[in-house]
């Protein structure tokens, strides 16, 4: 479960986070995943997300595949599968360690940008070099 995945994150499914159909709302699924990129990049590109240069969504494609319940008991990883020029994606797996299964998987496609000029930038190279020390590191956790 969550194999070449450097980062990971565990907890229970919050109540706030069902819906009226007793099961997680789609949404949340995203805001789990919006929570770990922000956390990859503050990690790895050591800048704040809310500083000069950064990152602005382009894309982004989410499959759910299985319910998950209040207080299931949840793992999410993240990895950059793609580097562009000036784009990268990230990937993203949900898993119920309850149940031992697979619940979601997606991709957002995200563009270097800088926040000053308000244009698009190739990513930077000590971005790249982060990166790829990161993935080829040991996997790391994140409550």
């Amino acid at each position: 479960m969550l194999e070449g995945f450097p980062l990971i994150s565990r907890f229970s499914v919050p109540f706030a986070d069902v819906d009226m159909m007793q099961h997680v709302n789609n949404v949340a699924y995203i805001r789990w995943c919006e929570m770990m990129r922000a956390e990859y990049f503050a990690q790895v590109m050591r800048t704040p997300i809310n500083g000069e240069r950064g990152m602005i969504q382009a894309t982004i494609n989410f499959t759910y595949e299985r319910e998950l319940e209040y207080r299931e008991q949840i793992a999410i990883g993240v990895r950059i599968p793609r580097l562009g020029t000036k784009s990268w994606d990230y990937g993203y797996e949900i898993w119920s360690e309850s149940k031992g299964h697979r619940a979601a998987h997606g991709i957002t496609t995200v563009v270097a940008y800088d926040f000053i000029s308000h244009t698009t930038i190739p990513i930077p190279d000590e971005w790249r070099a982060a990166i790829a020390a990161y993935e080829a590191g040991p996997q790391r956790s994140f409550t």
